[in-house]
């Protein structure tokens, strides 16, 4: 039998409060994650139980403060990779993988906490990253919410295919990890192109990283079971030693 005994298990996942709207027409207004991102649900009524349930999203327009009506899986805490994501870019290898398509051992595994409150409005270079094990998933993490660190472009190779490192998962805000979004391709976004065209999960945005007390932990991130989605949402745990 497993047990966590003389473990403790921290939340990293960002948390979103749903906007409902009642059957009733009455609306709960939600809270959004930190991207600014809601999450919209409409309650229904199923008449196979009599139960009640809510359907996520809303038709397009009826929500001012999200137009776009659906919900996609990069609300809140989610997990990423290139297949069918970024995969439109040039430059980028051929054969790409989703995330329906790796292993499931591919999201969760032995994790190396990297806390950089020492780095304001720096980049995040190798020097600062000297626990990063071959083969570790990397937690990145910063109370310099005003003032982050960012992760350089050449760093972000150095973790793919120096380290190959098994996912990558950085807090925000406190970690600046996307730079050069603006730039064109294929200049643009080096930390996607870097952890995606290797096959490298993205884990993002993460909270509470400054409540985990040790450097090394175990990390859990699991994707829902859904082929052909290139995003979905994760409840992503560290769990470490007391």
């Amino acid at each position: 039998m497993i047990s966590l005994k003389g473990h403790r298990i921290v939340d990293l996942s960002w948390e979103l409060v749903s906007r409902v709207t009642r059957m009733d027409q009455t609306i709960e207004e939600g809270v959004r994650d930190v991207y600014n991102m809601p999450w919209i649900v409409e309650e229904s009524y199923n008449e196979q139980d009599g139960t009640i349930e809510h359907l996520v999203a809303c038709n397009v327009g009826t929500y001012a403060g999200w137009p776009v009506g659906g919900v996609s899986g990069h609300m809140g805490s989610h997990i990423q990779l290139g297949s069918r994501h970024n995969d439109n870019w040039s430059g980028l290898p051929e054969g790409m993988k989703g995330i329906w398509e790796m292993p499931l051992d591919t999201y969760y595994g032995e994790a190396c906490v990297c806390q950089l409150d020492h780095l304001k409005g720096e980049p995040i270079l190798p020097e600062h990253l000297s626990n990063v094990q071959e083969g570790d998933i990397v937690i990145l993490g910063s109370t310099n919410h005003d003032d982050a660190p960012w992760i350089d472009g050449d760093t972000a190779y150095w973790l793919a295919e120096e380290k190959k490192i098994k996912m990558l998962c950085p807090g925000v805000p406190g970690i600046g990890w996307e730079t050069k979004t603006k730039e064109p391709e294929p200049d643009n976004c080096p930390t996607h192109r870097a952890m995606t065209g290797n096959n490298i999960p993205i884990t993002y945005p993460l909270v509470n990283i400054e409540k985990l007390t040790k450097d090394r932990c175990f990390f859990l991130s699991m994707p829902l079971n859904v082929g052909r989605m290139e995003g979905t949402w994760v409840r992503a745990i560290a769990i470490e030693e007391e």
